[in-house]
């Protein structure tokens, strides 16, 4: 859990002095003003803890693991936060203990309890106090909100910036639980959840979008005209290659991951699964590929409903490569959605071929930044 956060705090009041008056008043009211820029400010109602329990589990999660996120997600809107603090939350609480107020540590953090495993430092504290659910969610919640930007923040990162994980993505799996639990909560009947309901047009990370590869990845090949890398592949690059540092085997022809877990970004209705090119429709009218994936990788095929953060396949480098990959890409055609169908497409910028736009625009429009201060672009 918070290993370094007095460390933490430590480090965030000096800059605070240094900030001035002004923004002393920013970061300890943060959600408000993050919230007022981004949008989607109205948090979840309250939530009724002793129902939750009877529901049918939610992305494997059920009984008194709701509950504890109901409390959490009731925390969060105690404070009039948003939706994007109850994500993060139930996530944090995910990683750290499955939804479970345990209480025992572990080596790293022998007197760690809760939820949170928060630790026997004073910052959270008593013994009583980090076993309940309600009261460690609204300290986390607390150091949360006081980390600048944490709104448009990697979710995992955010996290971070208050646990003090040794793994700075060390919450990244569970975004996407922790975002079905929240919706599955939300609605009064959680089986009337669809996967479509978590599709949004716009936001800051709030779940809306997921990263198709665990970070760090780096971009490898950008959107737009290029050197032909290789024979086959294209001179105009319709798309972003992103490249995972973190998980799979050497590829021998660029040292980078092979195997690596691929999800969906958003959910939809797989169209193509074939070849090394995996496309996935969804409810906004635009499709999202996925390629150099070897076909007994793909673990979706046509027809298929898929969810936003659903793994769907493993990097490879079938078809032109020059290395283990992922080519995403967007084509808009179809679109529904105002601000994806407003970036520029392909045709209008030199491409031979139509409707496809720049993958870090596309994700910008949701507040999501997909090469951050992690990725490397080369």
């Amino acid at each position: 859990m918070a290993k370094n956060s007095l460390v933490l705090a430590v480090v965030l009041t000096p800059l605070i002095l240094v900030a001035g008056a002004f923004s002393f008043i920013l970061l300890l009211g943060g959600s408000s003003a993050s919230a007022a820029a981004c949008g989607a400010t109205t948090p979840a109602g309250n939530i009724d803890v002793n129902a939750v329990g009877t529901y049918t589990a939610i992305a494997g999660y059920s009984g008194v693991q709701l509950e504890n996120a109901a409390s959490i997600m009731n925390a969060a809107q105690a404070r009039s936060l948003t939706k994007q603090a109850q994500i993060i939350a139930v996530m944090t609480a995910m990683g750290e203990s499955s939804l479970t107020a345990i209480d025992h540590g572990d080596v790293a953090g022998p007197d760690s309890r809760g939820l949170f495993q928060q630790r026997d430092n004073g910052a959270w504290g008593t013994f009583a106090d980090r076993m309940d659910p309600t009261i460690s969610a609204t300290n986390f919640l607390n150091a949360l909100t006081k980390v600048p930007n944490w709104e448009t923040l990697d979710p995992s990162i955010a996290a971070h910036q208050v646990q003090g994980n040794a793994d700075p993505f060390h919450y990244t799996p569970y975004y996407a639980k922790a975002q079905a639990v929240v919706e599955g909560l939300i609605n009064p009947n959680p089986l009337a959840v669809s996967p479509d309901t978590l599709v949004a047009t716009g936001g800051c990370g709030n779940g809306s979008i997921t990263l198709p590869l665990t970070r760090p990845f780096d971009l490898s090949s950008g959107f737009g005209p290029r050197v032909q890398p290789v024979a086959g592949a294209s001179s105009w690059h319709p798309a972003d290659d992103l490249q995972t540092r973190t998980s799979g085997s050497s590829s021998e022809a660029s040292g980078y991951s092979c195997g690596a877990p691929i999800f969906a970004i958003q959910g939809g209705t797989v169209t193509v699964s074939q070849g090394y090119t995996l496309s996935i429709k969804g409810v906004a009218g635009y499709t999202v590929s996925y390629l150099h994936m070897y076909p007994p990788d793909m673990e979706v095929h046509v027809g298929d409903n898929v969810t936003q953060g659903q793994e769907i396949g493993h990097t490879g480098r079938n078809g032109p490569a020059t290395g283990c990959h992922l080519d995403i890409r967007i084509n808009t055609v179809g679109s529904t959605d105002p601000a994806v169908s407003a970036l520029p497409e392909s045709q209008t910028l030199g491409s031979g071929e139509k409707g496809f736009v720049d993958p870090e625009k596309f994700f910008a429009v949701f507040g999501v930044d997909l090469c951050n201060t992690t990725c490397i672009s080369r």
